[in-house]
């Protein structure tokens, strides 16, 4: 039992419960909304509901990390005992089978149109789809390695499901709020250019048909200038910001976790905690593009858990082993990787709508599908390295002699 207040713990209960909170309220908010539009015909019920069951989940998950971290700041010794990650080999084969059938299933219940049908199953599915592959990523790359304390290890993930997110979407907003105003500026250099957006806007406000208000918004949207600044912020400023902010709970405990491997670990958590909430945030669609978004999000998690882990096992060497250089270049590696995935999905979705670009659609098509698997061995790969460093350091010190020493010793016995 400890005597002292451990303020840490107390800190994280600080941030993960009002996150739990709000979630749940979230939740509740969402699956009224969503049963009034279901009642009265409303336009996307089932998406109502998809974010229901989505932050309901959260806010369950968080409750069950507050209570592992309440026994650390109550001084329950089993708060100290390692934390591990529950998974075996046979899990990839059920959340495969799991990830076909909610697929196939969801995307024949998406286009059937019986908004009741859709309501009721699609939530559930979208778990099914989320979830496990998430699971299995974190397992695959933290296997044979360890995570430290319980309350610790929770207690990141709960920082990564809730302030870090927080923070992120603040500094996102910021610099957007920036490009958005000198996109306003580079318009309006040119003369005229006021009257014809008032006109633009009223045109907009009147206009249901989609083809038409892309046609009308065309010549803003595919502007030399504007695009650039489109892609600099999304390809660039937005990894910068996320890749930063991601292993928040690493960068918080860096002093205290004991080697790089366990940064590893702890930052490929961080990276799942993110992408489990980004990826249900973004799920939120009943529609016939059910199936495709919600697919997509499995890339998109890997994304997250491997650069993640990337960033967690340079900032604990930096902190613990003077490697300040390795940090900054592994911070512009996964900047970098993170860049070229976010323009792959601004390309993909300006070839489908640019007839300038729709002839270089299978080049931004097949760069996704290069990045998964190069993130996918880059994340065997690392996990091996890991391994293989955890296997030099646990080397008995008896072992680990030095030429000379092992001469002396010879001597000594002669």
């Amino acid at each position: 039992m400890q005597k002292t207040t451990h303020w840490p713990s107390i800190l994280i209960l600080g941030v993960v419960i009002p996150g739990a909170l709000l979630f749940l309220l979230a939740a509740l908010g969402f699956g009224i909304s969503s049963i009034v539009g279901l009642v009265t015909d409303g336009e996307d019920p089932a998406g109502g509901m998809i974010a229901s069951l989505s932050t309901g989940f959260e806010g369950i998950l968080l409750a069950c990390i507050a209570w592992f971290i309440v026994q650390k700041s109550s001084g329950r010794t089993q708060a100290d005992q390692p934390f591990k990650l529950p998974f075996s080999s046979w899990h990839i084969l059920v959340a495969v089978a799991l990830g076909a059938v909610a697929l196939l299933l969801g995307t024949a219940v998406s286009f059937s149109g019986i908004k009741f049908l859709t309501w009721l199953v699609l939530p559930l599915l979208t778990l099914l789809l989320i979830v496990p592959p998430i699971w299995v990523l974190l397992g695959l790359g933290t296997s044979k390695l360890d995570f430290g304390p319980r309350w610790r290890t929770l207690g990141i993930f709960g920082l990564g499901m809730t302030l870090g997110p927080l923070i992120m979407i603040v500094l996102e907003f910021l610099l957007l709020l920036v490009v958005v105003i000198v996109v306003a500026l580079i318009i309006l250099q040119e003369p005229g250019k006021i009257d014809e957006l008032t006109q633009l806007a009223s045109a907009i406000q009147t206009e249901t048909d989609p083809q038409a208000l892309l046609e009308m918004l065309a010549p803003y949207l595919f502007n030399p200038s504007i695009l650039k600044l489109a892609i600099g912020f999304i390809a660039f400023g937005v990894p910068m910001i996320e890749e930063l902010f991601k292993p928040l709970g690493v960068w918080l405990f860096a002093r205290q976790i004991e080697r790089p491997a366990q940064g590893f670990s702890l930052g490929l958590l961080s990276g799942a905690a993110y992408a489990l909430v980004e990826s249900l945030g973004a799920s939120g669609r009943g529609d016939t593009s059910w199936a495709v978004v919600v697919a997509v999000r499995a890339g998109t998690s890997l994304l997250h858990i491997m650069t993640t882990g990337l960033m967690g096992w340079a900032i604990v060497a930096a902190f613990r082993e003077r490697r300040f250089g390795r940090l900054l270049a592994t911070y512009l590696t996964v900047v970098l990787i993170h860049g070229i995935w976010n323009a792959a999905a601004v390309g993909a979705g300006l070839a489908v709508t640019s007839d300038v670009l729709r002839n270089t659609s299978w080049s931004v098509s097949i760069l996704p599908a290069a990045l998964l698997i190069g993130m996918l061995v880059l994340l065997f790969v690392s996990n091996q390295r890991v391994r293989k460093s955890l296997a030099n350091e646990e080397i008995p010190a008896s072992q680990e002699q030095t030429p000379l020493e092992a001469t002396e010793r010879t001597e000594g016995v002669k």
